[in-house]
């Protein structure tokens, strides 16, 4: 098991998934991609979905988010991991299938969030997504 991805939302549930990943990572001596999806923000002109004319990033908090990111790999680092991060914009769960069979890995870690049926029946889960078209093993690791 040489390649880990951890894919975080950056909510509390990632620094329990990071715990886990260094226990993977240390017991197997494996490389981790900690992976954060940002969903594009589409914009709307009457009925249709359109490309956006201008970017509608929002630089400020593009940069709060891989500050975040940078923290958790310097988490890793510190406990002896070796490690980077990513920032992907796209569907969550696409993107993380793509990302796992582009970077061969071998186990990707998930934190699972506690929401009810409801958003479960009509959002969908992004675990159960990434757990039905993962190429490789998925650990989904609870929330508390």
């Amino acid at each position: 098991m040489n390649k880990i991805i951890v894919a975080v939302d950056l909510s509390d549930i990632a620094t329990v998934a990071l715990d886990h990943t260094v226990s993977f990572a240390h017991a197997f001596k494996s490389h981790v991609l900690i992976l954060h999806v940002e969903v594009p923000v589409p914009t709307y002109i009457g009925n249709e979905i359109v490309q956006p004319v201008l970017p509608t990033d929002n630089e400020e908090e593009l940069t709060l988010i891989k500050k975040d990111l940078l923290s958790m790999v310097d988490y890793l680092n510190q406990r002896g991991v070796e490690c980077e991060y990513e920032l992907m914009k796209g569907p969550i769960v696409e993107t993380i299938i793509e990302k796992a069979g582009g970077y061969n890995a071998d186990l990707i870690i998930l934190g699972a969030h506690n929401h009810g049926f409801l958003y479960r029946a009509f959002i969908g889960s992004v675990c159960s997504g990434v757990v039905k078209h993962s190429p490789c093993p998925v650990l989904i690791i609870p929330s508390k």
